[in-house]
């Protein structure tokens, strides 16, 4: 009997499906596009120049969400406004930095995938 090679054995080896991790996502966009970290920076930058997106932590004050919704109901477009999992402390570790951040307002995507997150509806 003639010798299977390794190239015909069968590959019993399981692909992953390619699951989107949004901390990754966080990190490339704020390399490769325009992303505003901190409350003060955000509110600022809303009320002049509206952003494509932002994402908020799960700890975020009540005052603060009311507050991005008042902007939202009085800009022209629609702002998608992202429930983060994670604290702020996890959010503040997304981006690559040692301290809390709340918020992040999104002006471009860059090479993330953030804009999947509006179709999901999460």
């Amino acid at each position: 009997m003639a010798k299977r090679k390794k190239s015909q054995e069968l590959d019993l080896s399981r692909k992953k499906k390619k699951v989107f991790d949004i901390d990754t996502n966080i990190k490339v966009a704020l390399k490769t596009g325009e992303v505003v970290r901190g409350k003060n920076l955000v509110l600022r930058n809303l009320r002049t120049n509206p952003f494509k997106m932002i994402i908020v932590a799960n700890n975020c004050p009540y005052e603060l969400m009311s507050e991005l919704k008042h902007y939202n109901s009085l800009s022209d477009s629609e702002i998608y406004i992202h429930k983060y999992k994670g604290s702020s402390w996890d959010l503040g570790l997304a981006c690559g930095e040692p301290y809390m951040i709340s918020i992040l307002g999104i002006y471009n995507y860059g090479d993330s995938d953030l804009e999947s997150l509006k179709n999901k509806g999460n």
